[in-house]
């Protein structure tokens, strides 16, 4: 996603919080005018012609991007001379920072980036324009039908969409084809469950003298969205269809999580603070397999190099054969406070076209890219170069059966909640099970839903 959070052994928005804050203009505009809060049409705007329309867009993607926006914007530029763009990159937290304090001034950029998991937050505020008027106009352009189905159901709220894509993300299985070699254990299925997973990875497991783990089957990470999948293929649910209250404690979510706590106490995944500190233990040869999303081919490549061999293949289904799939990306939002609304959204169906997402995503090969028809180009540029992972069109083909999964409004409290009261159950942190953390969690859950309502 680009949404999302994650990257390497971290997590996308934690390497993006260590990334330095980057910030690339493009026009006439000053950077301090674009920096500052509520800047409208930027100071530079005054040069260009009476009826040229200057745009704020603001991304969250880092340096390594910044070449790739920067083409898409001077392309559309060429193309709409009557509109400029003024582009600034916040990297890390301060991005959030940024939107907030902009979003409640009401001084929010014309054009937005915003993840999946944010777009319902930001329009329960009214902070974002309801596009469905200009995407049922435009219907033809924009081809709602290119886009995957699971991220058209988290760019809506209340029915309508609100946002158009950048990308999308699942997670897959990423194996170590080296050790499974050197230890004569056949290569993970084309299709599997977490069953097969766990007794696959139970044969790598090892012990020191002391009785202590010192090697595990699989990397796992506790992300909430990405376990939303896990939960759904246990047959469980999250939330009401309305997102009223949740309802995460049931005997289909408490057997998921019984599932891996009992697989983790095997030495299925580390527990916290259990595997060496600072090492991604995957890409360092120290596990097997790894549990990792579909914008981390370019980083394993770069980190792995030729020290081994490795490929990927799809996350398992559940025990009774259902997709554990969950996935959240990145897309594009406009300001409820635009001036200039029609050249906002002529932009945007630009930044969301299958051209431009082919040079964002495609091209150099970052996440699935958010439309459909970008996806062969994604496949082709995988597998020119002859680097592994040769089966990265796993996450492409398996977005098929992905869990239609939409974020409620309250997803900032909710995430946060989840962070403090089911990882630490996740990571063994804590040694209360499922049946006393999902009511407590439930609980504090419709508590802040309720505040929410105040």
């Amino acid at each position: 996603m680009d949404p999302s959070e994650f990257t390497s052994g971290m997590s996308r928005r934690t390497f993006l919080r260590l990334s330095a804050a980057t910030t690339v203009m493009i026009g006439s505009s000053s950077l301090l005018a674009a920096c500052a809060p509520g800047s409208g049409a930027s100071s530079g705007a005054s040069s260009a012609a009476p009826d040229k329309v200057t745009l704020r867009l603001v991304t969250n993607h880092g340096e390594s991007d910044a070449p790739y926006f920067k083409a898409v914007v001077q392309k559309f530029m060429e193309t709409h001379p009557d509109i400029a763009i003024d582009l600034l990159d916040i990297a890390g937290d301060e991005f959030y920072d940024t939107i907030n304090a902009q979003g409640v001034a009401q001084q929010l950029p014309d054009v937005w980036y915003t993840r999946t998991f944010d777009i319902p937050v930001y329009a329960s505020k009214g902070w974002t324009t309801n596009l469905q008027p200009l995407v049922d106009r435009d219907a033809e352009e924009v081809n709602v039908d290119d886009l995957w189905p699971a991220e058209v159901a988290q760019m809506r709220w209340q029915g309508d969409l609100y946002a158009l894509p950048y990308d999308f993300s699942n997670v897959g299985i990423y194996y170590n084809k080296s050790m499974f070699d050197e230890a004569g254990i056949a290569y993970p299925p084309a299709n599997w469950t977490w069953p097969e997973l766990v007794e696959i990875a139970l044969k790598f497991v090892q012990k020191d003298a002391n009785g202590q783990f010192s090697r595990w089957g699989l990397q796992l990470y506790n992300w909430s969205w990405v376990f939303h999948g896990l939960i759904m293929g246990w047959g469980g649910k999250i939330f009401s269809d309305d997102f009223s209250e949740c309802v995460i404690d049931s005997p289909a979510s408490r057997e998921c999580f019984d599932f891996f706590n009992a697989a983790r106490k095997e030495g299925l995944y580390p527990e916290a603070g259990a595997a060496p500190a600072g090492v991604d233990p995957f890409a360092s040869g120290l596990l097997p397999m790894s549990f990792q999303g579909s914008w981390a081919t370019t980083y394993m490549r770069s980190t792995i190099g030729d020290k081994f061999d490795f490929d990927c293949t799809v996350l398992p289904l559940s025990p009774d054969g259902k997709s554990c799939v969950s996935a959240a990306g990145g897309a594009w939002g406009i300001a409820a406070n635009t001036k200039n609304l029609e050249a906002a959204w002529t932009f945007l169906k630009f930044l969301s076209s299958t051209d431009s997402i082919n040079t964002l995503i495609s091209e150099p090969l970052r996440s699935i890219p958010g439309r459909q028809s970008s996806v062969p180009l994604w496949n082709e540029k995988a597998g020119e170069s002859g680097l592994p992972p040769h089966n990265v069109k796993a996450f492409s083909a398996q977005m098929e059966s992905a869990n239609a999964a939409p974020y409620p409004p309250y997803w900032q409290d909710y995430n946060n909640a989840w962070n403090n009261m089911i990882a630490p159950m996740i990571d063994g942190v804590t040694a209360d099970g499922p049946d006393v953390v999902l009511p407590a969690f439930q609980e504090e859950v419709n508590r802040l839903i309720a505040l929410s309502k105040v």
